[in-house]
């Protein structure tokens, strides 16, 4: 009995020395493990890809890092990180800049937002700058914005909204955003701005400009930025918010009306409706001239270009709204499309030189001859000029007519009609002096009556003489007789001629 007794003690006492051999390392690794820092904890091989956080969630929706003012640090003037890629400040002023950024931005930092700052000039070319993925200073007052931001810049996303900014505190004589090669958002909505930032858009990549409540910056601006690369790669936020400045200009009224940028984008529909042009093969060019009221609506102009194209006659189904026409430099004679046509209904513009069109009656009643502004027909093969057509056309100092160039007839008509036509109207017409006369007599304002109006002598040409002749017979007879009368008044008989002069059958009346 005490034999299996001792059996079983040694038995458990060997199972206790296998236990603690085989346990031993996996305790001391525990042991050490506490000693050490755990190890950065891998994700499983098989596990779903985290989403990204809210800030890099903005930068993709074409928004820059921007949060509330709820969100901001307790102590006033200071910077707060938000998670390990983003800063977040608030009410800084010029004086705690620099030093609020230097504190708060490390290396790690591609995030920033600075909230209600007053700042007297922003030095774009500090370093802690060149990091930046998302760059956002909004709803304060920046006073001047000066140097361009470094080399080499990361920044995708540049938001300067609500900072009562204005094109003077812009230096654009430096270009600040020369070296913004990554740049794909831009929002400077909100401000006073009065000129398009062009050298942003121009570059051949796709771009998100917000410039809503900007109301000053000129429509043009908007046109060039549509036109100078493919429309599709500039993408305007809050496109219906985005208004434009329209000056309106006629004669001596100057004014400036708000519109939405919709009106820019009828490219496609005027290149439709310029190759409809007859005839179909002029290939004729077109481009918006520039916008104007008209009634109550805001309407393009169009500008049609035909010059160069061999053309016989006027051509015809121009665009709609088509208010100037360049037409030289081609074979037209005639102008009777100018009246028959209705697309020529808002033509302010004609531009007809160096063509073979020979007089302008076809014009008389015409819409475009009671509303042009410039009529252009020099070096034309007019042998005369209708006044009449043209004559209630220059009763202000508007219209502009050109007619240098072309070989006039001067007879005695054109010394009569034409000249003084010319010099009442030299306002209208600045190249008056130039219009010159057949057969090298000079321009037609030098013509000499003497030298123009010669006819040859009839009959006629003596009429005064012959008058004056008859009225000293009458004089001289009625002088014989009143001194007939006179003698047989006072001597009792008549002179020898009266006495001798036969007794006609109406003498008895006298007796």
């Amino acid at each position: 009995m005490k034999t299996t007794c001792c059996s079983l003690i040694d038995s458990a006492l060997w199972g206790l020395v296998v236990y603690l051999l085989l346990h031993l390392p996996t305790i001391e690794m525990r042991v050490d493990d506490l000693e050490q820092p755990a190890p950065r904890e891998q994700p499983p091989a098989a596990s779903t890809q985290r989403p990204e956080p809210p800030h890099v969630q903005y930068l993709n929706l074409g928004k820059c890092f921007h949060m509330p003012r709820s969100e901001c640090p307790p102590e006033r003037g200071s910077c707060r990180k938000v998670g390990p890629v983003s800063v977040f400040c608030c009410d800084l002023d010029s004086a705690r800049l620099k030093d609020a950024l230097s504190d708060s931005i490390t290396q790690n930092t591609t995030f920033l937002h600075v909230l209600n700052a007053t700042i007297d000039e922003l030095d774009l070319s500090q370093a802690v700058f060149r990091r930046l993925a998302s760059m956002a200073l909004t709803d304060g007052s920046i006073g001047k914005i000066s140097g361009q931001f470094p080399k080499y810049s990361s920044i995708a996303c540049l938001n300067i909204s609500n900072n009562n900014l204005t094109t003077a505190n812009l230096p654009s004589m430096h270009r600040p955003f020369a070296y913004l090669y990554n740049l794909t958002v831009l929002d400077a909505s909100a401000n006073n701005l009065t000129e398009f930032p062009l050298s942003l858009v121009r570059s051949n990549k796709k771009i998100s400009v917000d410039l809503s409540r900007n109301k000053y910056l000129p429509c043009k601006h908007f046109q060039w930025a549509l036109e100078a690369n493919n429309s599709s790669l500039v993408t305007f936020l809050q496109y219906n918010q985005t208004f434009c400045a329209l000056d309106l200009q006629f004669n001596w009224f100057k004014d400036v009306q708000i519109v939405q940028i919709d009106h820019l984008k009828k490219e496609k529909e005027l290149n439709a409706n310029c190759r409809k042009i007859k005839p179909l093969d002029s290939n004729c060019s077109c481009v918006f001239e520039r916008l104007e009221l008209l009634g109550d609506e805001v309407t393009r102009l169009v500008a049609v270009d035909c010059s160069q194209r061999h053309l016989k006659e006027m051509p015809t189904d121009l665009p709609p709204n088509t208010v100037k026409l360049n037409v030289s430099y081609n074979n037209i004679t005639s102008l009777q499309a100018v009246g028959d046509d209705p697309t020529y209904e808002h033509l302010r513009q004609l531009f007809l030189d160096y063509n073979d069109v020979t007089n302008i009656i076809a014009l008389e009643g015409t819409k475009f001859i009671d509303n042009f502004m410039v009529f252009s027909i020099g070096h034309n093969k007019l042998k005369t000029i209708h006044t009449y057509v043209l004559s209630n056309r220059f009763g202000t100092t508007g219209p502009v007519l050109s007619i240098a160039g072309n070989r006039i007839v001067c007879d005695c008509n054109a010394e009569k009609m034409i000249k003084p036509w010319l010099q009442e109207n030299f306002k209208n017409i600045p190249d008056y002096k130039n219009l010159e006369c057949q057969d090298n007599l000079g321009p037609v304002v030098d013509l000499i009556e003497s030298k123009v109006c010669h006819t040859p002598r009839d009959w006629t040409d003596y009429i005064y003489y012959i008058i004056g002749l008859e009225v000293l017979v009458l004089v001289l007879l009625i002088s014989k007789v009143s001194y007939d009368y006179w003698v047989f008044k006072t001597a009792g008989y008549l002179p020898w001629p009266a006495n001798k002069m036969p007794r006609l059958p109406c003498d008895w009346l006298c007796e």
